[in-house]
């Protein structure tokens, strides 16, 4: 019998390795590919998969809302997150909101190979550093957002909320009364102690993480 699976991923390259990795993982599988969410969707309302691989940021997606969606059209079918987003900021947002698992598209081939044979037989999957993260808030340890908010300055906090509202460096200025060579400089100091690279990574940040 053979494995339905369904991939969603809006980047060729990246999509060419996944299913490089899946047939040689799984020969018998069969592989039905998008780059769209909406199309998805559609392809779960038509026909039972046993496995979904989808990326986060997909034309027609919803960030964690996409996890919803995909229950609506196929409540049990295995969800694999594989995504370039900072897993230290990402992973846990999306498995609370019932994917089965999450890895990074940095991964190692093994892994990769692991994380769909644990989705796919029931489990879940994460890496060793996200899973410190869960047993971190499960004994009410410091959570990964605490820890990482913890690095950050209160006028860094301050101008990182600011950024992620779509504040521009020299409406913080005034709004903070900072010159704007000093706005630019925390924002600098931000992208480096979050592990951001841009405005619209850091705003995903504060969407997911509150």
């Amino acid at each position: 019998m053979s494995i339905e699976i369904i991939v969603a991923e809006d980047h060729p390259l990246i999509l060419m390795g996944i299913q490089h990795l899946l047939m040689e993982h799984m020969p018998a599988a069969v592989v039905t590919t998008t780059g769209d969410f909406n199309k998805a969707l559609t392809l779960l309302e038509k026909q039972k998969y046993n496995l979904l691989i989808m990326d986060i940021n997909l034309p027609g997606g919803d960030k964690v809302g996409m996890i919803s969606s995909v229950r609506m059209k196929q409540p049990q079918i295995p969800i694999l997150v594989c995504s370039s987003y900072d897993e230290q900021l990402y992973a846990l947002p999306f498995l609370k909101a019932g994917a089965n698992g999450y890895i990074s598209k940095t991964a190692m081939n093994d892994e990769f190979k692991q994380a769909i044979d644990s989705v796919i037989s029931g489990k879940i999957y994460a890496s060793p550093s996200v899973m410190e993260q869960v047993f971190g808030q499960l004994f009410n340890t410091k959570g990964p957002q605490e820890s990482i908010a913890d690095k950050l300055t209160d006028k860094e906090l301050e101008v990182a909320r600011l950024l992620s509202k779509g504040l521009s460096t020299k409406a913080i200025s005034e709004h903070i009364h900072l010159s704007s060579s000093s706005v630019s400089s925390y924002k600098a100091k931000i992208f480096e102690k979050l592990g951001v690279s841009n405005i619209i990574e850091l705003t995903r940040y504060f969407e997911l993480n509150g």
